[in-house]
């Protein structure tokens, strides 16, 4: 038996399981190890408006393999890959963001593809995830688009996912931090008067991006979430939570990277650790 198996129970897994189930019927919503084995009524709200009973369980319970979506934070797919070794059945398509994933991936990571999401996620309650509008970008010809297309979720393909990746880092490296601290949504830091350190931040962050394509597609980015996006960065929703953020794969990048040439990043990068 073959089915959808999304690895990852947060606001992205969940609301990527419910849409899923409206085009395969069933759907295994995995989390971590421990996690109770029942069937659940999931629903989203928002852009994505639908709901749908899954079966949630733990990583290392799942009944059979299948066709793996990886929506994970970025410090946990270390942990999960062993797992997901053993229940993938194909190419393991991975949502999560940053870069440097591949170490994180080892020795599978030669069977991950990557896929972007430029859509908003927020848990309003243990069920349900609003949603924001946004698309997936998956790579022409990839298994992603295959995956994505039916479920209701828009696909934009690229012939570069690999650009569209750091396009994102960028966008993501800017803004999170500077929306993770402040409390703010991404559409009311420039009101906020947080312009000057947006643009310094800008300036360190593109030193380490790898073309000017990826450069011009991440600027892209920025301002649209800054002047469209009325979601809470997952960094923010992480910081509220008390939960670990993914600062080291993103701004903390950076700093790895350019060491003491990036003094904007270094600061955020410590004030975000310094919160939890």
């Amino acid at each position: 038996m073959s089915f959808p198996i999304v690895v990852g129970d947060g606001a992205v897994g969940t609301a990527i399981a419910v849409a899923l189930s409206a085009v395969s019927g069933e759907v295994i919503l995995a989390g971590p190890p421990g996690t109770p084995g029942n069937r659940r009524v999931f629903s989203t709200e928002g852009e994505l408006c639908q709901s749908a009973e899954i079966f949630h369980t733990a990583i290392d319970r799942i009944p059979g393999r299948g066709q793996v979506i990886a929506a994970l934070k970025a410090f946990t797919i270390r942990d999960a890959a062993p797992h997901i070794r053993e229940i993938c059945d194909g190419r393991v398509i991975c949502l999560s963001n940053g870069m440097g994933l591949s170490e994180e991936w080892g020795d599978l990571a030669g069977e991950v593809e990557y896929a972007v999401l430029s859509m908003g996620f927020r848990k309003i309650d243990p069920t349900t995830v609003l949603t924001t509008d946004g698309v997936v970008y998956c790579e022409t010809c990839g298994e992603a688009t295959g995956v994505f297309k039916p479920s209701g979720i828009p696909v934009r393909e690229v012939t570069n996912i690999n650009e569209t990746r750091w396009a994102k880092w960028y966008a993501n490296s800017i803004i999170n931090p500077v929306a993770a601290l402040s409390g703010l949504e991404n559409d009311k830091l420039i009101e906020a008067g947080l312009r000057p350190l947006i643009e310094k931040l800008s300036l360190e962050v593109s030193e380490i991006m790898p073309s000017e394509e990826a450069l011009i597609q991440g600027r892209s980015v920025l301002e649209w979430l800054l002047e469209y996006s009325s979601n809470k960065c997952s960094m923010l929703q992480d910081i509220e939570k008390g939960l670990p953020t993914e600062i080291d794969f993103l701004t903390g990048l950076c700093e790895k990277r350019l060491r003491d040439k990036c003094p904007a990043a270094s600061i955020l990068v410590s004030l975000v650790k310094a919160r939890i």
